[in-house]
């Protein structure tokens, strides 16, 4: 029996095993379990998983079922008081489960705890910065507009995982928000100052790297959303009394608008005016967003206006954030 089991799970990712489970394994914490777990991958990362078993990390394999299915399901078979969630590929800085740990056992009322992360984006000139803001309390309202975590970064109380039901299924990308806002009507969350994690963006088969599966994840976060605050306002959950028909239900979100409006903006600096496009339509057909309207407009009647204008607000964004680094440094 472990007080931490520690869950990550792996498809097609051979080459980023290494990285993520000596960060797991380098913990300056004793009492806890790694479950590496390889949900059908058609490459090695199977074999090198295997690599790193010991007597504190079991490997779990099983035929492809999806991360929601393959995290359940690993969770299942943890001993763990706490569960601490690892995004594959991603790294844990040596006093993570520590300070995680500690704070969920001085904290009976508590029994969510991220932690602020460095975000190292792939195949992009962009700096490494750091994210996160501090949080300490009831969360179910701070939940409506923003998603206090990476879901990498978390640990909570294992009971209370299931006292909720566990990830829904439905929610397939965006299981981690759904799963906060039907937490925060039993606990309180934190959110240490503490740098603990290290997260890869744009790391290839991610969320961030695939634009079909990120447009889908910000669909389903705000349906997310949507859900609980119903709950919030005293009615059932849509997705509990309608079933999967209860998405139809969810009403035109500006906040959702905004949200593919910046992403657009996001592909447009990046030059990729393809998927720009994609997200401003999607933005302005959710709530009629005027701004997502009119860039739409100018990047199908004047794309290099866009783009000029998009690498210019990149440049100067880069600046800022070199200088901000550079004031920084003691």
């Amino acid at each position: 029996m472990a007080h931490v089991s520690v869950v990550s799970v792996f498809y097609n990712r051979s080459k980023w095993v290494k990285e993520t489970a000596e960060s797991l394994q380098n913990q300056t914490y004793d009492d806890y379990e790694i479950l590496l777990v390889d949900d059908g991958s058609t490459d090695d990362t199977l074999e090198q998983l295997k690599q790193f078993e010991d007597h504190r990390t079991r490997v779990i394999t099983a035929p492809n079922q999806g991360f929601v299915n393959a995290i359940n399901n690993a969770i299942d078979q943890a001993s763990g008081d706490y569960i601490a969630i690892h995004g594959s590929g991603d790294t844990a800085l040596p006093d993570r489960l520590r300070l995680q740990s500690q704070l969920l056992d001085t904290r009976p009322d508590v029994g969510v705890v991220g932690c602020h992360s460095e975000i190292v984006t792939l195949q992009s000139s962009r700096p490494p910065f750091v994210t996160g803001s501090s949080f300490d309390g009831d969360a179910r309202e701070h939940l409506l507009k923003h998603n206090p975590f990476h879901h990498g970064e978390v640990m909570f109380r294992r009971d209370l995982f299931y006292k909720v039901g566990k990830y829904r299924p439905f929610f397939v990308c965006a299981q981690d928000r759904d799963l906060w806002c039907r937490l925060s009507y039993h606990t309180k969350f934190v959110v240490l100052d503490d740098v603990l994690y290290r997260k890869y963006a744009k790391m290839p088969g991610s969320v961030s790297a695939d634009p079909h599966r990120l447009l889908l994840q910000r669909y389903l976060s705000d349906f997310a959303v949507f859900c609980h605050s119903e709950c919030l306002d005293g009615r059932t959950d849509p997705l509990d009394r309608y079933g999967l028909q209860g998405a139809l239900t969810k009403p035109p979100s500006r906040e959702l608008s905004k949200s593919l409006f910046l992403i657009g903006s996001r592909f447009a600096a990046d030059g990729d005016l393809d998927n720009a496009r994609t997200f401003y339509r999607h933005a302005y057909q959710e709530s009629g967003y005027l701004p997502a309207r009119v860039l739409l407009f100018v990047s199908q009647s004047l794309p290099q206006l866009l783009l000029w204008a998009s690498t210019t607000y990149r440049r100067l964004l880069r600046l800022t954030q070199k200088r901000t680094a550079a004031d920084s440094k003691p």
